[in-house]
């Protein structure tokens, strides 16, 4: 068989041809198995970014629910519309009830609680769940924390909502005025908590799920 090639007149014999055509068959097989790598190559990236996409939105969940505990648990700086109420002494000092004690800031934590307040401090130490305290003479133990009057006690939540309860309800803060103790009470756009710096631990609490 002869074939026509280029400009001038050339032929193939046919031995030529066969090779000409292996030639062709053979680069034909390693353009496919090229082809076929680059799509191999192409689903392994894909799949990757894929999967580093997926990974990401993870890891993206996990440092949002780890936050979110943060601030349930008290552990992390918060800020938010609130209220301030700032505690002392009474002035005359009539009585030991003229006095602020640590059953005080604890009623009035409490209230605050049930008024919607969502975080609390004490003299810019954080409120958590298993706050304690203790009176000791002129101070005020929180926690293992001195503090002293006047106690400024700041929260976080509705302002409007805890300064209705404080008005309308029957309260300790009212007690509180009325053994002749300084109250202030004011309502804030913006209210600053620092986070719980403490070791938060439970000598008793198990999981119940089985886990």
């Amino acid at each position: 068989m002869n074939i026509e090639i280029g400009e001038n007149s050339k032929y193939l014999d046919m031995e030529q041809y066969e090779a000409a055509y292996n030639e062709k068959a053979t680069l034909h097989r390693d353009i496919i198995a090229l082809q076929n790598q680059m799509d191999e190559l192409n689903d392994k990236i894909e799949k990757y970014e894929q999967g580093s996409k997926h990974n990401y939105e993870v890891f993206k969940e996990i440092d949002k629910e780890l936050e979110n505990n943060r601030v349930v648990l008290g552990t992390t700086k918060v800020k938010g519309e609130g209220i301030k109420i700032t505690l002392n002494d009474s002035p005359q000092m009539e009585n030991k009830n003229s006095i602020i004690h640590d059953a005080d800031i604890v009623k009035v934590i409490n209230e605050l609680r049930n008024a919607g307040a969502e975080a609390i401090a004490v003299n810019d130490h954080r409120v958590i769940y298993n706050t304690y305290g203790l009176c000791a003479g002129s101070n005020i133990d929180l926690n293992g924390i001195k503090i002293v009057a006047p106690f400024y006690i700041t929260a976080i939540g509705n302002k409007n909502v805890i300064e209705n309860y404080i008005e309308t309800q029957e309260n300790h803060i009212k007690a509180l005025q009325r053994r002749n103790c300084y109250v202030e009470i004011e309502t804030l756009s913006n209210v600053e908590i620092p986070g719980y710096n403490g070791i938060i631990t439970s000598k008793y609490l198990k999981d119940a799920t089985g886990k």
